[in-house]
């Protein structure tokens, strides 16, 4: 499946899904519903890992 909104990256048959605030692994599984995704920590606004602008 291709993802335009989910950050998805594959391992073999396994769809690995991670945040789009900071990155972190939230999920494994074989389909994601292709929207953002945000850990608790980024959605409480209290994440210090968000990703660097322009990387």
């Amino acid at each position: 499946m291709d993802y335009q909104h989910a950050i998805v990256k594959f391992e073999g048959d396994v769809a690995v899904l991670f945040c789009n605030g900071c990155g972190i692994k939230i999920t494994e599984g074989t389909k994601h519903e292709d929207r953002e995704h945000y850990c608790t920590m980024c959605m409480s606004g209290n994440c210090k890992a968000k990703f660097k602008k322009g990387d």
